[in-house]
């Protein structure tokens, strides 16, 4: 019998106790799972609810669920927003799985100055697989609540709205105090791009009154270093 306590299903139709599973979430919970009619499940709406569900009729394309509870959980703190210098797409799903289990608030992706390949010119294309690559990375983390993640943008357009203190990781930086961090409720750090950032890039992060801080021995990859420093920022506020 499935322990439903280890798995985490998404749904976003959701209506008055029913909840109908998509062709992927159903071959998922039928095929790999072998849920069966009857069977209590968990599933979320990625926007902090879990509904306690029992399975009741499996279609071509679709498994239909009756809602026994429903469960809100809090989202953790911080609100924390990553600005992140576009890698290649590779690396840029990595960085999306990563942060999502992390607990991310909100993914902006930045084109730089020195960033490379413009792959990112057709997200319209694209973005379903990298929502795809979020959902999976939710469920496995049992952490019910997706970010949000924008369209591609430049960091002078961004730069103004973003929550403070603005955190840039930079080899030469200082060394991240925990508390800078925990007397916030929002916070906003940046990744630049494998390149790195520019002068004009480093020069408007001054002008803004980033701060530079250092978050390992020696240089780190880009999905590597987004992740260290938004596990770094969240784990102190556990």
């Amino acid at each position: 019998m499935l322990d439903t306590r280890h798995y985490l299903f998404y749904s976003v139709n959701i209506t008055d106790g029913n909840i109908i599973l998509d062709e992927g979430e159903t071959a998922h919970a039928v095929s790999v799972l072998r849920v069966k009619e009857g069977q209590q499940i968990q599933i979320t709406d990625g926007n902090g609810s879990i509904y306690e569900c029992k399975c009741e009729q499996r279609l071509k394309n679709s498994l239909s669920c009756k809602t026994l509870t429903k469960k809100s959980v809090s989202r953790t703190n911080p609100r924390l927003t990553l600005l992140l210098g576009i890698p290649d797409k590779e690396p840029f799903e990595t960085v999306l799985e990563q942060v999502t289990a992390i607990g991310v608030f909100r993914i902006i992706p930045l084109v730089m100055d020195h960033c490379r390949k413009p792959w990112w010119e057709n997200w319209d294309k694209i973005q379903k697989r990298f929502i795809s690559k979020m959902i999976v990375s939710m469920k496995q983390s049992l952490y019910p609540y997706m970010p949000q993640l924008d369209r591609p943008t430049r960091l002078p357009e961004i730069i103004d709205t973003c929550p403070k203190p603005l955190i840039a990781a930079d080899q030469n930086g200082e060394t991240l105090r925990d508390d800078i961090l925990t007397s916030q409720s929002q916070i906003c750090c940046l990744i630049g791009p494998p390149g790195g950032l520019s002068i004009e890039e480093e020069n408007l992060l001054e002008s803004h009154k980033a701060l530079t801080v250092k978050i390992a021995p020696h240089r780190l990859r880009t999905e590597l270093a987004a992740a260290v420093l938004c596990s770094r920022i969240m784990a102190s506020f556990l």
